[in-house]
């Protein structure tokens, strides 16, 4: 039998900056804010176009199974992996990794967002397969974005030009580190050389060196991994141990430390649908830049969006830069360059009118 190839879709995200459309009960990666489907369904049918479907895992919390099901029908409910707790990204790919390698830990899984735009399947296929087949050289490998803006809201990969390997036309780079998000002048130093790019987010690796990783760059939570790995059969131990274990990013945990990095620059066109201000840029523009998605009307009006879910008109009458969003769950007006704050409005809510709701 030969070497499997998997993938596995974090659906675990909350979506905070697109309310009010994106709320708790059912938040962004379910819903179509960009494209004809949701975006987990896109992401989806995105790894659907080079790997098996019954090789293609899920994680979530498991009050998202039903909603996951209904939004990729051809989805093997089996492979649905259910957070006891969420408790980010480190934690999630540790037990992820551990039901996977169950089945066969000499895979090679390829890790993305189920919040992603991504329209080049073709490219993004036959990069991530070759990226697969590097992963058998015990290197993580990431894709990274070149950048087109000095953009403060992203992660940056530095990378050496000089060291490179070729597998099939993809070049792989020796990566030098993890830049965190920078302000505004760090990230125009940083595009203004040619060895800076965005970081995607998506990360390929085989699992059994994923484990070994972890015991040379991250020792508590690879202890933390041999806690759950060990109980395994347990259910509610295996929950009361995972339910312990301190939150982190992924990034943090392993990333930024491990010395066997390797990445390449995308040739897909990528988004990270991150805030509306994502959906904005996304979207077809009239004469005025002004995006409209619903029953709206624009009056001396320019550069800005109005999404509406209802038939109710919206109108826009002598104002720049502004996005109105109108949903059954509640109406959001925010200057363009202040939708990162959305979050804080979800905080606010959650602080007033329960946290279970909003959170």
């Amino acid at each position: 039998m030969g070497k499997r190839d998997i993938g596995l879709i974090m659906a675990g995200g909350r979506g905070a900056r697109f309310w009010p459309y994106s709320i708790f009960e059912k938040p962004k990666q379910f819903l179509n804010i960009v494209g004809t489907d949701s975006l987990i369904k896109q992401t989806f049918d995105r790894l659907s176009e080079f790997l098996s479907t019954e090789d293609i895992y899920i994680i979530a919390d498991n009050k998202y199974r039903d909603l996951t099901i209904k939004a990729v029908p051809d989805f093997n409910e089996e492979n649905y992996i259910a957070e006891p707790s969420p408790k980010n990204t480190a934690p999630c790919l540790i037990m992820a990794n551990i039901v996977m390698a169950d089945r066969d830990e000499n895979s090679n899984v390829l890790v993305v967002p189920a919040d992603h735009f991504i329209p080049d399947k073709d490219i993004f296929a036959k990069e991530m397969k070759n990226a697969l087949l590097m992963a058998d050289e015990k290197y993580i490998i990431t894709s990274g974005i070149k950048p087109d803006s000095p953009h403060t809201g992203y992660g940056y990969i530095k990378f050496d030009i000089s060291e490179n390997t070729e597998i099939n036309g993809t070049v792989f780079y020796d990566v030098d580190g993890f830049k965190e998000k920078p302000s505004i002048d760090k990230a125009r130093e940083y595009i203004s050389e040619e060895n800076y790019f965005w970081n995607s987010g998506m990360f390929i690796y085989k699992l059994k060196y994923f484990k070994e990783f972890l015991k040379t760059y991250s020792p508590e939570y690879f202890k933390e991994y041999e806690k759950l790995e060990n109980s395994f059969n347990n259910k509610d131990k295996f929950h009361s141990i995972y339910n312990e274990i301190r939150p982190d990013s992924i990034d943090y945990v392993l990333m930024e430390k491990v010395k066997e990095v390797k990445m390449f620059g995308a040739g897909f066109e990528w988004n990270d649908v991150g805030s509306w201000s994502s959906v904005y840029e996304l979207n077809v523009k009239n004469e005025n830049g002004n995006v409209s998605v619903g029953n709206s009307v624009f009056l001396n009006t320019e550069n800005s969006m109005v999404y509406s879910t209802t038939d109710i008109p919206i109108a826009l009458i002598g104002l720049d830069d502004i996005v109105v969003v109108n949903t059954k769950n509640g109406i959001l007006v925010s200057a363009k360059k202040d939708l990162q704050s959305v979050k804080e409005v979800v905080k606010e809510l959650a602080r007033r009118d329960g946290r279970e709701k909003y959170r």
